[in-house]
């Protein structure tokens, strides 16, 4: 199941978003894993420590439309929704990525943000699932990830 958003943003944009139904999957069927992790209070803590003491830089990124860049392990197929144009007698769809409303969405973005971090070189996640470290030429840099926010602290040109 599947029904449309609509939200007039502060700045006078409107925005329409179609949204699974999460509570009408069955788990073990439509998805597995749901849990996304978070980094740790006490790592969050270390890092703002750290930034203090070492006078490093920070900066906190809110990724847009996260839930949407997550691959899906399972197939998932949703009902046409209201209002589409139909060219055959289709009556679902199949979905090729997560959309919001999935009860699995946020770890499958946790998923593909790891994928990517690791691919750009930075190191980690083993005792937090959710901390990175990259050293290069530019220095040294920490994200740390909280669902869709991240927060950035190293040196200045390694954020930048």
């Amino acid at each position: 199941m599947s029904k449309w958003v609509f939200k007039i943003k502060l700045n006078g944009v409107y925005r329409a978003r179609l949204v699974a139904c999460g509570y009408s999957q069955i788990p073990g069927v439509d998805f597995t894993e749901n849990y996304s992790p978070a980094v740790h209070d006490i790592n969050f803590c270390l890092l703002l420590i750290a930034k203090m003491i070492y006078e490093l830089s920070a900066k906190i990124v809110d990724v847009e439309s996260e839930f949407l860049y997550g691959d899906l392990d399972e197939e998932i197929f949703l009902n046409c929704p209201k209002g589409m144009p139909r060219t055959t007698d289709q009556d679902a769809l199949k979905l090729q990525k997560c959309i919001y409303g999935l009860v699995q969405a946020a770890r499958q973005y946790h998923k593909k943000m790891v994928e990517v971090l690791k691919s750009i070189g930075f190191e980690g996640g083993d005792v937090d699932p959710c901390l990175y470290m990259k050293r290069d030429k530019n220095g040294l840099i920490y994200v740390a990830l909280y669902v869709d926010d991240n927060l950035l602290i190293g040196d200045e040109t390694a954020i930048e």
